[in-house]
């Protein structure tokens, strides 16, 4: 893995004297670099305004946190990071472990080892190597998992923030891509042009743009998902920091940020060509698992996904969900189409609302005929397991579930439909389901389906998510259908 070598290197020759610090990071003659300039270091001084070195140390102690017990219980003492010591406060004796002579270090880690082994759960540990074989061999191989880690980049979950729960709090899992805007007359065919004079560079994604509909309808958000370690990464970073949105879930990895061509007619409706970079810039299903994103699925009051992840990333995120005491309202936006939608079949009793369009979920049904009406495609997914669906069409809503069924009519508008429609409407339910304990009533879905009335646009999607005063406005146009 590139960069590896070069983070390893820093971290064996800072195992020496005292260890691993802000302070010795800072004044060492060592080339710190590798480790000063990796993406999770630069995420941490982003998040919480700490200082390069402070920050490095804190990146440093997250990701030795996800190492096996052996390889935590060696990088923990030679270092002399304090993880155990800090795990296990008032243990007697474990701030003995951290001395100022790494050869003492080694010495008391070879003499406690099962002793640590056994607080951390391992109560079978291997047997304990002697200090020539810890020095020269077993920290070595320790030290070399953690650099893996370190530029890796595993989901940073160290700085995550209380929630504030005096507002509904959302969990969004899906992308974050820079848009690359063409407003067209028609879609060019093979062989021929479109030409337009405008074009806008916008910070887009279905996740991006359903968190930044929430937090401007007034919920604390949470956004999971990868960016790149590039200009557009850190300005998507930049302007959802601006947006209110938390960003200390944001994976940060190597590579180019995930691009999307959007080409918007001037009537309405879009075409994509979607880059998206999943090489070098993606969730996994591990990074869902991680300790940071676990607990704010524990206690976030809804979690939105969308397709944009791999399905072993939604299939992952739904059944650690599912294992939860405290079950959070889950809305799955099933864009774009999965190859294989029938191995998340087993996960769809866990989903409360699925929202799309006709197309987006007749390609959950892969099987169904490509005729099917609207009563029968919402019924399939129905008897699927999924307690509600909402189909939305050119701003209007069809929605069917075990608490309602209505056919809510379009809004007046001027576009046939925008890109982030849904995801306007998606937040505005959302907010309306946790204002009302999840029992809602025609009023509130026509408001939602004004949302995306008023999120229409010729500019970045995102850009165009309303806030709760553009709904109402929407809702109190003469003529508008209101009850």
């Amino acid at each position: 893995m590139s960069g590896v070598d070069g983070v390893r290197s820093v971290l064996v020759r800072l195992r020496t004297r005292s260890g691993l610090s802000a302070d010795r990071l800072r004044s060492t003659e060592v080339d710190v670099e590798p480790v000063l300039e990796l993406p999770i270091v630069r995420q941490v001084v982003r998040t919480t305004g700490a200082s390069a070195p402070e920050a490095a140390v804190e990146a440093i102690r997250v990701m030795a946190g996800q190492l096996g017990t052996t390889d935590l219980v060696v990088v923990d003492v030679v270092l002399s990071l304090g993880i155990i010591e800090e795990r296990f406060a008032g243990t007697p004796g474990l701030a003995d472990l951290y001395a100022a002579d790494v050869g003492e270090r080694r010495r008391l880690l070879v003499d406690r080892w099962a002793e640590l082994h056994d607080l951390l759960g391992e109560s079978r540990p291997p047997k304990p190597p002697t200090v020539r074989t810890l020095r020269l061999a077993l920290e070595a191989e320790s030290l070399n998992k953690l650099a893996e880690l370190c530029v890796g980049s595993s989901v940073l979950d160290a700085t995550a923030a209380e929630a504030d729960h005096s507002r509904p709090t959302v969990t969004v899992i899906g992308s974050a891509v820079m848009d690359f805007i063409f407003l067209v007359d028609h879609l060019p065919t093979a062989s021929s042009a479109a030409p337009t004079d405008v074009f806008e560079e916008s910070p887009g994604g279905k996740g991006l743009n359903h968190a930044i509909a929430s937090a401007r309808l007034g919920m604390d958000v949470h956004l999971v998902a990868a960016v790149g370690d590039d200009d557009r990464g850190r300005q998507l970073l930049d302007y959802l920091v601006a947006e209110g949105v938390r960003i200390n879930l944001i994976k940060m990895t190597a590579g180019r940020n995930p691009v999307v061509a959007v080409f918007l007619l001037r009537n309405g409706g879009s075409a994509n060509v979607p880059w998206m970079n999943a090489a070098e810039v993606r969730l996994d299903p591990l990074d869902v698992s991680a300790s940071g994103v676990r607990a704010v699925l524990e206690s976030t009051d809804a979690v939105v996904l969308t397709f944009e992840a791999q399905a072993e990333v939604v299939s992952s995120a739904l059944d650690s969900i599912g294992n939860q005491a405290r079950k959070p309202l889950v809305v799955v936006r099933p864009s774009p189409a999965l190859p294989n939608p029938q191995v998340l079949y087993e996960h769809f009793s866990k989903i409360d609302y699925l929202i799309g369009t006709q197309a987006e979920l007749r390609d959950l049904l892969p099987s169904a005929k490509r005729d099917i009406t609207v009563e029968e495609l919402a019924q399939s997914l129905l008897t699927l397991g999924v307690h509600g669906v909402c189909i939305t069409e050119e701003f209007g809503c069809l929605i069917r579930s075990e608490y309602i069924q209505a056919n809510i009519a379009q809004f007046p508008a001027a576009m046939r439909d925008t890109p982030g429609a849904r995801e306007a409407f998606s937040a505005a339910l959302i907010l309306k389901l946790l204002e009302k304990n999840r029992k809602i009533d025609e009023r509130d879905l026509k408001w939602a389906t004004a949302a995306m009335a008023a999120s229409q646009s010729y500019g970045g999607v995102a850009d165009s998510m309303p806030a709760q005063e553009q709904v109402d406005r929407v809702v109190g146009i003469p003529g508008a259908r209101t009850s």
